[in-house]
């Protein structure tokens, strides 16, 4: 059966600026089986109320990081979220773009009862190869005492998100689930000393019994149908910064597996059970990244998908060699009954562009109704004043749905020429240099 190879990722930054060259080494792009499919989970990401409000107009260095080191590997952005310091991004490879559609976005507050966002859990969902997905970042309520309360995060985090005009309106309603984050689930009747005594290969297991997220899914209190992989790492919370010390502060907090990831296969969805799977490839805490107070977790999964009928619901014709100074047409056919808009754009975009809503050369309108076309298709032009200077560059057409959120369509890739005339002037020059080079010649031997 088809597989996507799926990595997540959850990390507390402790509002601190991102690593220099750390994250290149975290993220596993560089290795033979480079996920398909790739979401980076922060909480406590620096929200001072200037640095809130700048990013909604730009990207947050911890973003800006992430996506320099993630798209320069052929990944786009896919969504992202932001609660106050709980930030979620999501990519994909380019090609699977087409793919992934009807992506929706949601969040809860739990911290103050509900009233703030320094708490709480954000989400992203989309359909992906005949499977809905939903991924989750949470940061529950810190403490041994809280223990309750992260329970009921869960229960109103599940209750409350909600995704209009979706056949999966609630996160438990989707195929698959995977839910990361800062848990913040800690140690139960065990003291500080015999937590650092266990934390070490070969002596988790007394660790795992007393830990409070295993004894409230074993207890049937939250995480109904959720599974954690065996932990074989060591406790990823609390760290003196920059260090591999646990804290040696006056507070002098027990270590403790705060930050985890766990995934759920929804057993109601119709199908047989082979159809539907998640299986867990990897799970484990980057102790050589020496920054934060927590260590990052990282988990990589395949999940099977439904290939056999994927089909792009719009179907660009091949795309020619472009030439600066002339208008270009294009045509594209879209599949009857998909949910276009006027809103909808086609976009001129780089080769290694990193989110296809923000990242067009330039754009056009689609065709209105283009899914009524049929196979006569969709006819339009992009005007050439209005076409990039850069010819060295290799490019790409995406058809963007302002419905769906999402690319419908990717074109062959293709360069922009120079203008005949360019082109002729080069050509003259370049022959007058060769013309004149047996001269030059001549005159150096006199």
């Amino acid at each position: 059966m088809p597989e996507l190879r799926v990595c997540v990722c959850t990390w507390n930054v402790a509002t601190l600026d991102p690593p220099p060259k750390i994250l290149e080494d975290m993220i596993w792009l560089h290795t033979a089986h480079a996920p398909d499919i790739y979401a980076f989970g922060l909480q406590e990401v620096s929200s001072k109320p200037h640095e809130y409000v700048q990013s909604a107009f730009i990207d947050d260095p911890w973003t800006e990081q992430i996506a320099r080191v993630v798209c320069s590997r052929g990944y786009v952005q896919v969504s992202s979220i932001r609660l106050q310091g709980i930030l979620l991004l999501l990519y994909a490879r380019m090609l699977h773009l087409p793919f992934l559609r009807n992506i929706q976005t949601d969040f809860t507050r739990t911290g103050l009862g509900g009233a703030w966002g320094n708490k709480g859990g954000v989400s992203i969902r989309m359909d992906c190869y005949g499977r809905s997905l939903c991924i989750v970042n949470v940061h529950f309520a810190a403490h041994a005492d809280q223990w309750e309360i992260r329970d009921k995060e869960y229960h109103t985090i599940t209750a409350t998100q909600e995704f209009p005009d979706c056949s999966t309106s609630r996160i438990l309603d989707h195929d698959y689930v995977l839910w990361f984050g800062d848990m913040n689930y800690r140690f139960e009747d065990i003291s500080r000393e015999v937590i650092k005594f266990h934390s070490s290969p070969g002596k988790l297991n007394k660790l795992i019994e007393k830990d409070q997220l295993y004894l409230s899914m074993k207890m049937g209190k939250c995480f109904d149908g959720f599974t954690e992989e065996k932990i074989t790492f060591m406790p990823t919370y609390k760290y003196d910064l920059q260090t591999n010390t646990y804290d040696t502060s006056e507070k002098q907090r027990p270590p403790a597996w705060t930050d985890r990831t766990l995934w759920r296969v929804n057993t109601n969805r119709l199908g047989e059970p082979k159809d539907y799977y998640i299986k867990q490839i990897a799970y484990k805490a980057h102790n050589d990244v020496l920054w934060s107070d927590h260590k990052p977790v990282s988990a990589e999964f395949c999940i099977q998908v439904c290939m056999d009928d994927a089909e792009a619901l719009v179907t660009f014709d091949p795309v020619e060699t472009w030439r600066r100074g002339d208008d270009v047409s294009i045509s594209y056919t879209v599949v009857g009954d998909t949910r276009t808009s006027t809103w909808d754009w086609i976009g001129l975009y780089k080769v290694g562009f990193q989110n296809a809503a923000k990242d067009a050369e330039t754009y056009i309108w689609s065709v209105p109704q283009g899914e009524t076309k049929g196979e006569s298709g969709c006819k339009t032009k992009f005007t050439a004043r209005y076409l990039p200077e850069d010819t060295c560059t290799k490019y790409v057409l995406c058809y963007y749905s302002k419905t769906m959120n999402c690319v419908l369509g990717i074109s062959n890739v293709f360069r922009i020429l120079p203008s005949q005339e360019e082109e002729n002037d080069m050509k003259f020059r370049a022959d007058q240099v060769e013309n004149a080079m047996p001269v030059e010649a001549s005159a150096a031997t006199i």
